[in-house]
């Protein structure tokens, strides 16, 4: 039987958006964020990441996109947690942009990646609605 070892998550926001917790691969890979508002620490990031962050605090439900940012594909995950939303980031893929030939595959590569994370979340989704319907909560 395999043992899950739950991961940290990437930073964690208060409800004003300023990071209030910062896990250690965000501190290895950004350095000091806490304290800071997250647009100012990821600048161009609002209007990408922001419309997930609210429907997950609108809704109390944890919300998984994919995500371009900055070079890299990523996976994300945020999960309120009363007035605070974690967030779990998990970087798939980084696109080569130094060829044209190397962004034609890394772009290739992007979409077979999306394909099959898009299906992954969705069938998530669909054994929750599920597990509702079955009698789970």
């Amino acid at each position: 039987m395999a043992v899950t070892v739950p991961q940290a998550p990437f930073i964690v926001l208060d409800e004003n958006y300023v990071i209030v917790g910062v896990g250690p691969a965000a501190e290895a890979q950004f350095g000091p964020l806490a304290g800071r508002v997250v647009w100012d620490g990821f600048p161009g990031s609002e209007p990408l990441f922001r419309p997930h962050y609210e429907r997950a605090r609108r809704t109390g439900e944890p919300v998984e996109f994919v995500q371009f940012y900055e070079g890299t594909v990523a996976h994300i995950r945020a999960v309120p947690a009363g007035d605070r939303l974690e967030l779990y980031w998990e970087r798939l893929l980084n696109l080569d942009t130094l060829t044209l030939d190397g962004l034609h595959s890394s772009i290739v590569e992007a979409i077979d990646l999306l394909d099959d994370r898009e299906a992954d979340m969705l069938k998530r989704e669909m054994r929750g609605h599920l597990h509702v319907i079955e009698g789970g909560t």
